[in-house]
């Protein structure tokens, strides 16, 4: 299946999400990610700001907001076009960007290298675990050649296409975290 076929199939998927059944998702998405962080002891967390057709990541971020973990989001920097890490907390602002999404409006960055795991919004997965996302390449191009972080998917099963086709240098996922299991 190529890139274009499982964006459309995956948008399917979500229009078929019930209100009950994303709210129940997001509390196991929740609970995995808080047993995970705490087996890994990871202290510098970054997230994203999901949108209505992502999984969810209100809960996740409140959890990392409220715990001992540092906790990041992610800014488009418009000169580089690559993503910068904002170190973020309770009392954080906000602003919509260019695409929409809400963005840290605070310039207190991280050094890539330091970030320990960084949940990371996709379309689909495959079955190497590299991530379909939404088009634009923004985490394949901050990321290309870094590998210190751990990079965690949140998907729903729907959202696994075994023989997707992508690229090289689609961003590869450590672990993905489904509405079911841990992959």
């Amino acid at each position: 299946m190529n890139k274009t076929e499982a964006r459309e199939l995956i948008s399917k998927g979500f229009k078929s999400l019930t209100a009950s059944s994303k709210s129940y998702q997001e509390k196991v998405h929740l609970d995995f990610i808080k047993d995970h962080l705490e087996k890994k002891n990871f202290s510098h967390v970054a997230s994203y700001m999901s949108l209505p057709h992502e999984v969810s990541t209100e809960k996740i971020n409140k959890f990392l907001a409220d715990s001992k973990n540092h906790f990041y989001l992610p800014k488009i920097n418009s000169k580089s076009n690559k993503l910068e890490f904002v170190l973020c907390n309770k009392k954080t602002k906000f602003r919509k960007n260019s695409l929409n999404i809400l963005e840290p409006m605070s310039e207190e960055t991280i050094e890539l290298e330091k970030l320990n795991a960084v949940i990371v919004p996709l379309r689909a997965f495959n079955e190497n675990f590299q991530r379909l996302g939404f088009g634009g390449g923004f985490y394949d191009k901050t990321f290309s050649g870094v590998t210190e972080p751990e990079f965690i998917g949140l998907a729903y099963e729907f959202q696994f296409i075994k023989k997707l086709i992508l690229e090289d240098f689609d961003l590869k996922l450590d672990v993905v975290f489904t509405d079911k299991q841990l992959l």
